[in-house]
């Protein structure tokens, strides 16, 4: 004897009871990616404006030719870089 599956109910489901389960995960499902697309865009907006610094004052520049912020991601240049000498 296996353990029983959480995923399987206790007693069966009629095609009818199916269908509306299903109806009823796709509008949670709908309503979640909502959600996360609504947390994506505010994060997004939030580090739009870094300053790429630390909490604490410090740079949050690494890199070495390519300086890129640790927090947001950006690609950090330093004033006007010289493209020739």
């Amino acid at each position: 004897m296996g353990k029983p599956n959480s995923v399987q109910p206790a007693l069966p489901l009629t095609q009818a009871d199916r269908l509306a389960r299903k109806e009823r995960l796709d509008r949670d499902m709908a309503m979640l990616e909502l959600q996360i697309r609504q947390l994506r865009d505010e994060r997004a907006s939030l580090l739009s404006r870094c300053d790429h610094t630390d909490a604490n004052g410090r740079s949050a520049v690494v890199g070495g030719r390519t300086k890129v912020c640790a927090h947001c991601g950006h690609v950090v240049t330093a004033h006007a870089e010289k493209l020739w000498q």
